[in-house]
């Protein structure tokens, strides 16, 4: 069963939680839709920045509002975004649109770096890596990352450590299945949409950053067990799977979860 739907609607941002989403081909409607950069147009988020964590975003009818933990916020219309620039997602080099000044000061100042905020405009221009023909948002790498309740058990269950399943930043979050299951299945349907997973999703340190204080945790914890407990070939740790979807609609809480093929 489909149990919780998270957008980023900026990257690296504070999750929002939504009852039910439109699912496009590049990803969850709004997700991840927007970006921060450094002046060179290179993505920033909250591995390096903790700052990002103190933000929450949200879509309106001509834009997205974001407010700050101190109660402040701006909002911004899409027509606030003047000109197209190049920017780096992870290697991939390609366009989006630069707001202008007096929003990217706003940013700047509650950064306290210097920012750029980008959109990706009304289609994404950036393709999945070995997967050309998709399209992908300014995700991580793939449009959808599902995890488990059950797999977030397993990985509580070894930690020293007190965790989240939003510490792994998921779109969707489903129950009923065995811990770390999901990484068999090659196609899935959640209501009438069908996804392919494309390979478990490796982690990294920014699992290890606390969602309440900011603060990255002294034992690398979740991190450390995931080394432990649930690796690839390559030793790298697991939690998620990387989905991308083959047909568009409508996905929401409830929805039934259909196991189509295994890899």
């Amino acid at each position: 069963m489909l149990h919780e739907i998270y957008i980023y609607p900026i990257k690296s941002t504070k999750a929002y939680k939504i009852s039910q989403s439109i699912v496009q081909m590049q990803g969850l409607n709004f997700d991840r839709e927007f970006m921060l950069t450094d002046l060179n147009g290179k993505f920033i988020t909250a591995r390096t920045h903790s700052t990002l964590y103190e933000l929450f975003a949200f879509p309106i009818a001509q834009g997205i509002e974001i407010h700050h933990k101190n109660g402040s916020f701006i909002r911004i219309q899409y027509q606030d975004f003047l000109y197209s620039r190049n920017n780096e997602v992870w290697g991939d080099h390609f366009p989006s649109l630069v707001a202008k000044q007096e929003i990217n000061q706003w940013l700047t100042d509650k950064i306290k770096d210097n920012v750029q905020l980008r959109w990706l405009g009304e289609q994404s221009q950036r393709k999945i890596k070995h997967y050309p023909e998709y399209n992908v948002s300014f995700a991580d790498g793939y449009p959808i990352l599902l995890c488990t309740e059950e797999s977030l058990e397993k990985v509580k269950s070894e930690c020293p450590t007190e965790i989240t399943m939003l510490q792994f930043r998921p779109n969707v979050v489903i129950k009923g299945y065995s811990a770390f299951s999901e990484q068999n299945w090659h196609e899935i349907q959640i209501g009438n949409v069908k996804f392919l997973h494309t390979h478990p999703c490796t982690r990294c340190i920014l699992t290890t950053r606390n969602i309440y204080t900011n603060q990255l945790d002294p034992k690398a914890e979740p991190f450390r067990t995931l080394k432990r407990i649930n690796t690839n070939e390559n030793g790298k740790p697991l939690f998620g799977i990387n989905l991308i979807p083959m047909n568009t609609g409508i996905i929401k809480e409830g929805d039934e979860i259909k196991i189509l093929s295994y890899k």
